[in-house]
């Protein structure tokens, strides 16, 4: 049986099933999604767990002992299996015989990463998936960001202004843990009252990422001596090449996209809603304004192309260092180049 990722929960307040397949790549709702059922299993008196980590070498007898066996200690099992991979054909098969056998007084709790609608489809897949409930759990996008703030703030009693949940979903997109924090802090900070922008900025500069942040605006405004100067600073600091490739690829990104539609459509200017649409919130959309003006969509398109190279480059399969591709892209996206040609 599916269920999708909103019913889980009701269906957790009946008696369990005997499987659950999980499968997403999302840390934060693999995560809640099997805390929830290790909730109901305590509740439900399963009160022995039993976690096996599978990975290529995994030794499946390991697991099927441990199905057939009694506990001394407890009739009721949590069983967890939980991959680091794709299942290879030792685990499907083993997956199928503990599915068409299940063990007794045991709950299987089954954690795969992401599998895609076409895999889904294949035997081993329905035969343990029929055995129980499957869930698959996608990731939140930008688009869908705002209403899962806004459902989660609700859930914790939170009243959130828009511009402070554009704030949120700015500094935080591809990052649910760190959304999820920041609605936290913000209910300890404001347990009786509606946070304003102001105070979830406060909230958002403790983390370490915020800098970043600040070269984005430095670039997006055309500030080319604050530019240089905060991407020697978060080189200094040690901050991650990744997220900083991170905040200028998105903000480029956007750029690109919204130079690209208003060619295709013959517009001199990009339009509020276009802006807003591209993670453009209000305080942003003049400074975007500007940079769309002093960016030609040929610049953005060539300076896209760029992001490869400083990506492998982070990742060691380049004899380029990281930081200049950082500062040449960050330098050219503020409107002054280091090199030209």
């Amino acid at each position: 049986m599916q269920l999708r990722p909103e019913q889980l929960a009701r269906h957790l307040e009946s008696p369990l099933a005997a499987l659950y397949l999980i499968n997403g790549d999302e840390p934060l709702l693999v995560q809640e999604a099997a805390d929830g059922i290790r909730a109901a299993a305590i509740k439900q008196g399963y009160d022995e767990r039993i976690r096996h980590d599978v990975d290529r070498s995994f030794n499946w007898s390991d697991v099927l002992a441990d199905a057939q066996a009694l506990s001394l200690f407890a009739q009721r099992r949590l069983m967890e299996l939980r991959f680091n991979n794709k299942p290879d054909a030792a685990a499907t098969q083993a997956l199928c015989a503990l599915a068409a056998q299940p063990p007794e007084d045991t709950v299987l709790l089954i954690l795969l990463p992401k599998i895609d609608g076409k895999a889904q489809k294949a035997k081993w897949y329905s035969e343990v998936e029929g055995a129980g409930v499957g869930v698959s759990l996608y990731n939140i996008d930008a688009n869908e960001l705002p209403k899962w703030l806004t459902a989660r703030a609700k859930s914790l009693g939170l009243s959130l202004p828009a511009d402070a949940l554009q704030l949120i979903v700015d500094r935080t997109e591809g990052n649910l843990l760190a959304a999820a924090q920041t609605l936290e802090k913000l209910k300890l900070l404001h347990p009786d009252t509606a946070p304003s922008v102001e105070d979830v900025a406060a909230v958002v500069s403790d983390s370490a990422r915020y800098s970043v942040f600040d070269l984005a605006d430095a670039v997006l405004n055309g500030d080319a001596t604050r530019t240089a100067r905060l991407v020697l600073g978060l080189q200094a600091e040690g901050v991650a090449e990744s997220i900083v490739l991170w905040a200028l690829q998105k903000d480029l990104r956007g750029l690109t996209l919204i130079a690209e539609q208003m060619h295709s459509s013959d517009q001199r200017q990009a339009s509020s809603q276009l802006l807003t649409q591209q993670g453009f919130w209000s305080r942003r959309q003049g400074p975007a304004q500007n940079a769309l003006r002093r960016l030609s969509l040929p610049r953005l398109q060539r300076m896209s192309s760029g992001i490869i190279d400083i990506d492998r480059a982070i990742k060691g399969q380049s004899p380029d260092r990281a930081w200049d591709g950082l500062l040449r892209l960050a330098m050219a996206m503020a409107g002054r180049p280091l090199f030209t040609g």
